[in-house]
């Protein structure tokens, strides 16, 4: 950021990047149990000392990053006897605020499907969010999986939510559902680590998706007549050891585990620190330190060398006479810089990319 650009700021004047960094408290409290509309939830399920509070201002802080105009984020929990739980960063008007939850906010829960409002000035379903001051030019709003509530997003700039933002969004409002309903034990806990890991191994490894290699993991353990966590267990134990910065030491925390495994399901995607440090449930500065802590290395470092190796194993795998180019993918695994890129694949690999190719 440019000494010239202000860093959005909070409504208590905290500006997001001291959020971010630490040197203020994470969140502009807003988080409060005063008189709110109903979120159309249904029957809450949830107490209100259950609410981990802190964990949903962080992933509102989160929040904030999904676009480089949101100016504001909330989470919104029904609990259980009591007005809902709120948590929120950025700044709007309180008029604004109330008019969400009257209109869109409530419209998307009693739904149960997204609203997205890509010009506020000119949509006619919700006049009163035309009455604040410091009203958004667009809006996005996410009923949590679990229809516990909602997580709102505005931006200061019309049509901000195209399908690649709303993609981002909807994969926090699953982290802020999973932070509602924690695991029962660490074993299913480390279940879903363990598939999610050789998911993301298995797709690197054959180049496919992740939902192609999840179809293959079921299809090698209905092969073996193996439980899918046996499966996934045999597929970190072969392929883990492949992994460019090491396999996965048992001692690493699972939030590193769920942002190593979070890389290597969207390294052919662009992929932000902030959403990286979403859904290993850090925040960004937590995550750097983590990375330097557990792996010697940042989290870009780390995907830079994920990408490198699915370039490598396709590069590998691929038919030149089918019309395969080098340039293709580099591209694909998000090189843009053609002569960087077999730069770097040199000093990785001792040969270019198109020598790997017509091997």
């Amino acid at each position: 950021m440019s000494t010239q650009q202000r860093s959005p700021v909070s409504s208590d004047g905290i500006g997001l990047a001291d959020l971010l960094d630490g040197r203020a408290p994470v969140m502009a409290r807003e988080t409060r149990r005063g008189p709110e509309r109903d979120t159309g939830a249904g029957r809450p399920r949830l107490e209100a000392d259950a609410v981990p509070v802190d964990a949903l201002e962080r992933m509102c802080g989160h929040a904030l990053q999904v676009a480089g105009s949101v100016q504001w984020a909330q989470v919104v929990v029904a609990v259980r006897g009591a007005p809902p739980v709120i948590a929120s960063a950025g700044d709007v008007s309180p008029t604004t605020a109330e008019a969400l939850a009257r209109g869109p906010r409530t419209a998307a829960c009693r739904s149960g499907t997204t609203v997205v409002v890509d010009d506020v000035a000119a949509d006619p379903r919700w006049t009163g969010l035309r009455d604040g001051t410091r009203t958004p030019a667009s809006l996005l709003v996410l009923p949590l999986p679990g229809g516990d509530g909602a997580l709102t997003l505005a931006s200061d700039t019309r049509a901000a939510f195209d399908a690649a933002t709303r993609a981002v969004a909807a994969e926090l409002a699953r982290h802020v559902h999973r932070l509602l309903t924690p695991s029962d034990s660490e074993a299913g806990v480390r279940a879903r680590d363990l598939v999610v890991a050789a998911r993301a191994l298995l797709s690197r490894h054959h180049g496919i998706t992740p939902d192609a290699a999840f179809d293959l993991l079921l299809e090698r353990a209905s092969e073996a007549g193996a439980s899918i966590l046996a499966c996934a267990e045999q597929v970190v134990d072969e392929l883990g050891q492949d992994q460019v910065a090491g396999p996965v030491h048992p001692a690493e925390p699972a939030n590193v585990r769920r942002a190593l495994a979070y890389l290597e399901e969207h390294a052919t995607e662009d992929v932000d620190v902030a959403d990286v440090a979403a859904a290993a449930g850090l925040g960004t500065r937590g995550l750097q330190m983590a990375f330097r802590r557990w792996r010697a290395t940042t989290p870009l470092a780390h995907l830079r060398d994920v990408r490198l190796a699915g370039a490598h194993e396709e590069l590998r795998a691929a038919d030149p006479r089918d019309g395969r180019t080098v340039a293709d993918i580099a591209s694909r695994w998000r090189f843009t810089h053609p002569g960087r890129f077999s730069v770097a694949y040199r000093r990785r690999y001792g040969c270019s990319p198109s020598e790997t190719l017509r091997a």
